[in-house]
């Protein structure tokens, strides 16, 4: 294999990665903003219902 190719392989990999690394990140992001939004309602639902029984 030349030289060419080689770091041809190596900058798609490096790229491959940093796609794969955003992506993942991305995923998170979304799984804790779902999580958040979760205990917000939750938060707000025992509120209501602590002033409905007052």
């Amino acid at each position: 294999m030349t030289g060419a190719v080689i770091k041809g392989i190596g900058i798609a990999a490096t790229a491959i990665g940093m796609a794969a690394t955003f992506a993942t990140d991305w995923v998170n992001e979304k799984k804790m903003e779902e999580k958040i939004e979760e205990k917000v309602n939750e938060a707000l639902s025992r509120r209501d219902n602590n002033e409905g029984e007052s």
